[in-house]
């Protein structure tokens, strides 16, 4: 029985395929109907998505990289210590983006007055200037104007409010707010300083690369403002972990702008860092000046004890003298030791006052004066010559701490001079030629895409409202059918005379026709019970 049932079913799913096949056919060409509703949708939801590309600006990137060289100490853990986290957080902090707002002017912003829609596009394709306006009226820029602004201060009260600057003749340009009342005239290169209502206002033009008749709108924001945009538009990472290789990055619409303000945070970071250093050495240069003037007062009270000392005990060297009061001393004992002997042998022949005897007598005693003066200047050399020695100890290391300190300060003064820090930039931001976002040519195949999905929608949506209206149409004229049938078979049922007589249809045609009438009315012809 399975034998017999199996090839019957290959007809069975080639048939539901081919049902498939024809209804998706049959689909396409409902969809494919409305051709007029998809072109109007389509050419619609085209054109406004070519518009919004024409209008994008290109958004460029452009980054640097920053190595850090730090000398950790031997016992410093490896995965504690991380001095990019510390780098990373000073790029980013506003002594640094402050400098830079001020450097390249970023409080100030300069736009050229762009026609809508296309004049983005058209303005950035066209590398030359162009002639301002819309048939001379207007002032919109259509190529490569610029002006550039050194200096714009306003009043408070006109912070991030928009003026127009328009270049009225060779380097002149009149600066305007309406609806502060403001109308100025100035000359490139020249301070305009004027007074409103609202306080003091001070411009400088320092280049303007623009035909008579161009506008320009001018805002002045605060410095603040200007750094926290800064900050939310970098990103600054560690390039790998522990590698101490920060890379910071940034994106706008203006490439020159982007890599000029990526060099001068590079720079600006470089700058603090080596004052930073400079400022270190110059504290450890005072602290060792002052050491090493210490050292040389104590050297100078230590030259004028010693000199002193030697005042002091007559002497220039006590060490000689100590020598020659030694061999006096010699001398001066043996000659006692002879006078005595003489003594003896004179004294077994005369008596003691026997002048010879009187006279040796005599040279005894000046001999041991003599002895008694050597050793007790003996004795006062020594106590001089320990103090002397002490004296030249302390000159001495004294003598080799300033020596030390002076060349420690020698190496300092190297080193501020050679301007030595523990960062550099490795790479610098260069101008990017390519934009990180879609190009025109995707973004209009986009464009033609998308408004090609929305025609096919919008037809699938027509579609699906005419088969529901349809459907409700016909199940409401099956019912009222349904209804004058049923209505003459009810046991009792007597139509009243002001009423018309149910429909009894006689066959399946009348019934259709019933259904298909306008009003819904049974037909002519009824039976009565």
């Amino acid at each position: 029985m399975k034998r017999a049932l199996q090839p019957m079913s290959m007809p069975l799913s080639r048939r539901s395929r081919e049902g498939d096949a024809s209804s998706a056919v049959l689909g396409l060409r409902h969809v494919l109907r409305n051709g007029w509703l998809i072109a109007g949708v389509a050419c619609a939801i085209a054109s406004f998505a070519i518009a919004v590309a024409l209008g994008v600006k290109p958004v460029y990137e452009s980054n640097i990289l920053i190595q850090i060289t730090r000398n950790a100490p031997p016992s410093a853990d490896v995965q504690t210590e991380t001095p990019a986290i510390t780098e990373i957080e000073i790029l980013r902090s506003r002594s640094i983006l402050a400098k830079v707002v001020n450097a390249l002017h970023l409080d100030i912003a300069v736009e050229p007055t762009l026609f809508p829609v296309v004049g983005a596009f058209i303005a950035r394709s066209n590398p030359r200037l162009s002639e301002p306006g819309l048939f001379g009226v207007g002032g919109y820029v259509w190529g490569n104007e610029q002006v550039r602004v050194d200096t714009f201060n306003v009043p408070d009260a006109l912070l991030d409010q928009p003026f127009n600057l328009v270049v009225s003749g060779p380097d002149t340009y009149t600066l305007s707010q309406h609806e502060a009342g403001i109308r100025v005239h100035g000359k490139v290169g020249q301070r305009l300083q004027a007074s409103v209502p609202s306080g003091p206002l001070e411009i400088l033009v320092a280049h303007i690369h623009a035909r008579p008749g161009a506008a320009f709108t001018l805002y002045r924001s605060r410095q603040g403002q200007a750094v926290d945009r800064l900050q939310r538009s970098l990103a600054i990472a560690e390039k790998g972990r522990l590698s101490n290789v920060i890379g910071v990055s940034l994106q706008g619409g203006r490439p020159e702008l982007v890599s000029r303000i990526l060099n001068e945070i590079g720079d600006q970071y470089i700058q603090q860092q080596t004052t930073q250093k400079n400022d270190e050495v110059k504290n450890q240069l005072v602290f060792y000046d002052q050491q090493v003037a210490q050292a040389q007062r104590r050297i100078r009270e230590l030259d004028a004890r010693l000199n002193e000392l030697l005042q002091q005990h007559g002497a220039s060297d006590l060490s000689e003298d100590a020598r020659i009061l030694a061999q006096q001393s010699l001398v001066l004992q043996a000659e006692l030791t002879a006078k005595e002997q003489q003594k003896i042998a004179l004294s077994g022949r005369v008596g003691d006052r026997h002048p010879e005897m009187m006279v040796v007598t005599r040279h005894i005693a000046s001999i041991r004066h003599d002895l008694a003066d050597i050793e007790g200047r003996r004795k006062g050399f020594g106590a001089a010559q320990q103090e002397i020695l002490a004296v030249n100890r302390d000159k001495l290391a004294h003598s080799q701490m300033s020596f030390e300190l002076l060349n420690t300060r020698h190496k300092l003064d190297a080193l501020m001079l050679s301007n030595h820090v523990n960062v550099r930039v490795v790479d610098r931001a260069q101008v990017p030629l390519q934009s990180v976002t879609l190009g025109l040519p995707v973004m209009l195949a986009l464009a033609c895409l998308l408004g090609l999905a929305g025609g096919v929608g919008a037809s699938v949506l027509k579609n699906a409202f005419v088969r529901r209206k349809h459907r409700g149409a016909a199940a409401w004229g099956v019912r009222r059918l349904a209804i004058s049938t049923q209505a003459p078979l009810d046991e009792g049922n007597v139509a009243p005379q002001d009423a018309a007589p149910p429909a009894a249809p006689a066959a399946s045609g009348q019934g259709e026709g019933a259904a298909r009438s306008p009003r819904g009315e049974a037909p002519a012809t009824s039976t009565q019970a």
